[in-house]
């Protein structure tokens, strides 16, 4: 095998292995970001559970409200059902606000992974324009050592370089 033959062969296999590489960056970011996927679902059941321990909590805070107030021979009504209907209100924006922070982390894990998986097709396109650019400097290269440079056409030889020119030369007239 000649040395210009070896010289095609490797910018073959670069440029092959450029794309190569782009297809495992975006096999790798699939996986990367399938985990982070699977801690948007984590988040999902956290949430469910802290829903549950608020709502316990709701449930107890209302119990023992009730008790006392019971065990203290007042009715339910007027300032007694003012601090339960209080409590159990701020209960509830604390809820609220644990469940829309959940959220919001969720969201961002699927932006994340969105991202990640972006990246990874962004991985696949920038291998085949390297190994374009590979083929290229390949090909220049090869030229350069056949002598594929050594007579350049100049635009004298083309009439000048002006359209009718051009076609002259081209057409052998």
């Amino acid at each position: 095998m000649g040395f210009s033959a070896t010289l095609l062969a490797l910018t073959a296999v670069s440029a092959v292995s450029q794309i190569s590489q782009g297809y495992a960056q975006k096999k790798e970011a699939g996986y990367n970001a399938d985990l982070v996927e699977q801690e948007a679902a984590n988040i999902d059941i956290k949430k469910n559970i802290d829903f549950g321990k608020f709502q316990r909590l709701k449930g107890q805070v209302l119990s023992t409200s009730v008790s006392n107030v019971g065990g203290s021979g007042i009715g339910l009504q007027g300032s007694a059902m003012a601090v339960m209907v209080e409590a159990q209100t701020q209960i509830n924006i604390d809820q609220a606000i644990g469940q829309y922070n959940f959220e919001q982390d969720k969201n961002y894990k699927l932006n994340q992974s969105d991202s990640i998986r972006r990246k990874g097709s962004q991985a696949v396109r920038t291998g085949y324009t390297n190994a374009f650019s590979t083929a290229l400097r390949g090909a220049s290269s090869y030229a350069t050592y056949t002598g594929g440079f050594d007579n350049p056409l100049r635009l004298k030889d083309i009439g000048g370089g002006t359209p009718s020119g051009i076609e002259n030369y081209v057409s052998g007239r």
